[in-house]
Parts: structure tokens; C-alpha cells; sequence
């Protein structure tokens, strides 16, 4: 009996040994950890709304228009360790809007709300730079990133409605959480708050109109560090 259990404890500790000798391995060759080089992806709903705010030509009235919907934001992170868990990167983002609620309002004289046809697509694409935080071991990401936007407006049934605006200032921050999913895969869900200021000139070069956006995304990330 004494034989079995001296026996048993020799092996526990091996084990144990073990256990500790694969995590060091494990670890030095960077498993689970947020280094080198950094790949994310995300893609998921977009909820809120892209104002336009004009003044009429004929008369000293202000307008604005609200283009208001559920759309898709695509989302893309490449970029390096800075130093471990907190990631530069170079960053893109595409949002699409199909056949938004379109609302008119002049102030104090009427208000409207249409249907934009299904033809009818809101665009923003968005390019810039950014950090992204890891908070570990709960492996929590915090991120921002700074860059230029820009909005298009297509209509495939009457190209004449198409339009784009100048670049402008464009932010987005993100909040999320992962899981790994083997050595160097993790994913997760992220929430995101983006905002986009532009304006479209007409053809004199004077500003027709400003544009901004406030959006609110949940996506499903998926991420290779």
C-alpha cells in the first residue's frame, strides 16, 4: 500500500512538472499571447443615422435630411505589436446602407419621412490609423482609431442621383471581448460607436452641404495575433 501511494505521489508530481514545463513552452513561443503581428476582422449590423444639413439657395431657410437605417460594417485591422497586448495598426472600414428612411425637415415648416428606393445605397468608407489594448488574461480589447472619411450616395437605377463627398474627419472606438479559439485564433463580439463629418461642394466650389454620421455597430470579430 505504501508502495502504491509513494507511487501515485511520484507521478502527480511529474505531471505537475509537466504541466508547468508545456505552459513555459507554451508561452515563450507566444501561444495565447497578443504579439507580433496583428490581423482582425469583423463584419456585423450598423444601427444609426447620416444627417445632411444644407441651406436652401432660393431662400435663407436650413434643412436637414436624416438617412436613418439597419446596415452592414465591415471591418479590418493590420498592424503590428507596439509592445505585448497593445497592437498598431492600419485600419478600413466600409458601412452600407440600402434603401434608408429618408426624413426632411425645414424648420418650422415641415417635416417628412419617405422611403428610399431599393436601389438607393449610403456608403461611408473610412481609412486610418489606430491602438488596440488587450486587457489580459480576460482578454478584453479596447480600440480607437483616427483616420479620413468620406460618404458616396448610389442610385443603380439613375446614376445621375450619385454622388460623393470631400474627406473628412472620421473616428471609431471599440469595445469587445474574445476567446481563443487555438494558438493564434481568437473571436469574440465587439461594439462599436463611429462618427463621420464631410461635406459635398457643388460646382462652384461653395459647401452645399455637411454631412455626419453617429453609428452604433455589433460585430463578430475574428482575429489572428
Amino acid at each position: 500500500m505504501k508502495i502504491v501511494l509513494i507511487l501515485c505521489i511520484v507521478l502527480f508530481g511529474f505531471n505537475q512538472l509537466n504541466a508547468q514545463e508545456v505552459i513555459q513552452q507554451q508561452q515563450q513561443i507566444g501561444y495565447h499571447q497578443h504579439d507580433g503581428f496583428y490581423l482582425s476582422m469583423s463584419v456585423g449590423p450598423l444601427l444609426g443615422t447620416v444627417t445632411k444639413n444644407g441651406l436652401n439657395k432660393n431662400s435663407t431657410n436650413k434643412y436637414s435630411v436624416d438617412l436613418s437605417g439597419t446596415g452592414v460594417a465591415v471591418d479590418l485591422k493590420i498592424g503590428c505589436e507596439v509592445r505585448e497586448n497593445l497592437l498598431l495598426h492600419v485600419t478600413v472600414i466600409s458601412n452600407l446602407l440600402q434603401s434608408p428612411s429618408v426624413k426632411t425637415s425645414i424648420p418650422y415648416v415641415l417635416s417628412t419621412t419617405i422611403k428610399a428606393p431599393h436601389s438607393f445605397i449610403v456608403g461611408e468608407t473610412m481609412a486610418g490609423v489606430g491602438l488596440t489594448n488587450y486587457l489580459m488574461p480576460s482578454n478584453i480589447l479596447i480600440s480607437g482609431t483616427l483616420g479620413i472619411g468620406v460618404f458616396t450616395f448610389t442610385d443603380y437605377n439613375d446614376s445621375r442621383n450619385n454622388s460623393s463627398t470631400k474627406p473628412g474627419i472620421s473616428i471609431q472606438l471599440k469595445l469587445g471581448k474574445e476567446w481563443w479559439i487555438s494558438k493564434n485564433w481568437g473571436m469574440g463580439v465587439g461594439l462599436t460607436y463611429s462618427r463621420t463629418t464631410s461635406n459635398l461642394r457643388d460646382s462652384d466650389g461653395d459647401i452645399a452641404a455637411e454631412y455626419e454620421s453617429r453609428r452604433f455597430g455589433i460585430l463578430l470579430n475574428t482575429t489572428f495575433n
